[in-house]
């Protein structure tokens, strides 16, 4: 299963459950269905949110077909009777079995309660049947929750809904709500894919249900301003019959697209994206109606900052490390300057030192960061407002003294100086800085990344990087080149 997927489903990682239902709801072949909304507050440890869920029901005889109870296996079905102006779904229907890591599996059932607390309940509590009240207009209502639960009797819930109801939904014309991009997974070498996870609204902009089967969205990339659809192509896809730019709502190859764009995979390189967006499409009351692009920043324009690529160093001019060799590894200060940022790394002081890397799946060079600092600075009247570490992996534990991180990539505020320390194995393929202001110089020397710092005194013999006085730095850069400096150091 690709990763992605597992974000969703951690939380059957988490519960253990022995299944005695096995035989899962298939309603008839020829079933005429309409759709519905359901709307309602998701329970979670203490908290509620909004939800809407899209359900296809169907009604044969007195036996009603309900599909997209289970947001973890949306086309499964369960059933209920009818009776007048009732519906009752029995508890312990077997929804299916969803998988999660490890090629495990977790067997999913549905159930209901009215007892309002269950959740501070000190002994087992037993779901019971789910009935709802059906109206005019056929919206349904009820006062039991609704649960997404481990086991077929006793309450213990992967998902809780209460105050819900059942919307009919009606064919007109509405514009969605603003998608937006969940996660984004650049491509792997290892993996060989690339993906995104997405939240569609079922919704509009008003909050108003709409109807799933109507709904559809495209996933936009954007290199340096050339905005495009992103292509599946037939051809990379198995499971895909003809290529597609527009995806429906409720589409799934049950492998590189999920349905309800939960997420989508690809098998090129993202290397160039600067970001990466998503629209949605509704078609509904004979009208077409679009969404916003919502965009995911994943790097800045090229002219928007100044980048360290790591990546893009010559391997034939720039020293880096092996099993074999310590060629690359950081012994003293390493000074990198790209325009009017300074990039200084210290020794890692940890068991591995920090050093230059050739990643053999990425054919090309990190930088590889095991302890120490590393610290981004600009001239005074300049300011750091945001910076982007392409990492290929990152410790949690990392930390800056200023400024926040959003945990993944991203660092954002106002300073000249910002100093990140590092906790362990950190994999950086660039780092690209955005600064504000000038230093009053009116001309900017852009200078080549250095890749090689070496401290020596006037005799030429080579000190420590801290030493006083003055010493020459004898740097190599990017397009291997050598150039000495002369610094004074009190």
């Amino acid at each position: 299963m690709k990763k992605l997927i597992y974000s969703l489903l951690t939380a059957l990682c988490v519960l253990t459950a022995t299944a005695q239902t096995t035989e899962t709801v298939t309603p008839p072949e020829d079933l005429q269905t309409a759709e519905y909304a359901l709307q309602a507050q998701s329970y979670n440890y203490g908290y509620t949110t909004a939800v809407t869920k899209s359900l296809m029901i169907g009604i044969d005889g007195t036996t009603v077909y309900l599909q997209g109870l289970c947001e973890y296996l949306p086309q499964a079905w369960i059933k209920g009777t009818l009776d007048g102006n009732t519906m009752t779904l029995a508890a312990g229907q077997y929804f299916g079995e969803a998988p999660g890591e490890d090629d495990n599996t977790y067997p999913l059932y549905f159930g209901g309660t009215t007892d309002d607390t269950w959740a501070e309940a000190t002994e087992d509590v037993n779901m019971t049947d789910v009935v709802l009240t059906i109206d005019a207009q056929g919206n349904m209502t009820t006062n039991s929750w609704l649960f997404v639960n481990s086991e077929e009797s006793v309450l213990n819930p992967y998902v809780a809904l209460t105050s819900a109801t059942i919307l009919k939904l009606e064919d007109k014309a509405a514009v969605p709500a603003n998608p937006s991009v969940i996660e984004f997974m650049p491509f792997d070498a290892n993996e060989g894919y690339a993906g995104v996870s997405l939240d569609i609204p079922t919704v509009d902009v008003d909050g108003n249900p709409l109807m799933a089967s109507k709904l559809s969205y495209k996933i936009y990339t954007d290199i340096e301003k050339d905005i495009q659809p992103m292509l599946f192509p037939a051809d990379e896809h198995l499971n895909i019959d003809e290529d597609m730019t527009e995806i429906p709502y409720t589409f799934t190859d049950e492998y590189d697209i999920q349905y309800g764009g939960y997420a989508a995979y690809w098998y090129h390189d993202t290397k160039t994206f600067n970001r990466i967006g998503v629209q949605s499409i509704y078609r509904g009351g004979n009208e077409e109606n679009v969404s916003e692009i919502s965009w995911f920043v994943i790097k800045p324009y090229a002219d928007d900052a100044v980048t360290f690529d790591f990546n893009a160093l010559d391997p034939e001019t720039t020293p880096y490390s092996t099993s074999k060799s310590p060629a690359g590894d950081i012994t003293e200060d390493l000074v990198l300057q790209q325009g009017n940022v300074t990039l200084t790394v210290t020794p890692s002081y940890a068991n591995t030192p920090n050093r230059y890397w050739k990643d053999y799946n990425l054919n090309a060079l990190q930088l590889r960061l095991y302890g120490g600092t590393l610290t981004v600075e600009v001239p005074e009247g300049c300011t750091i407002e945001k910076m982007y570490f392409n990492n290929a992996k990152w410790q949690d534990e990392n930390s800056f003294d200023c400024g926040e991180f959003d945990g993944t990539s991203v660092w954002t505020g106002s300073t000249d100086k910002c100093v990140l320390s590092i906790a362990g194995n950190t994999q950086l393929n660039s780092i690209a800085v955005v600064v504000t202001g000038t230093t009053g110089i009116s001309t900017l020397q852009v200078l080549p990344l250095t890749t090689a710092t070496r401290t020596y005194d006037l005799q030429g013999r080579q000190v420590s990087p801290a030493a006083k006085g003055l010493v020459l730095q004898q740097q190599r850069t990017a397009d291997g080149h050598l150039r000495t400096i002369k610094v004074i150091r009190k």
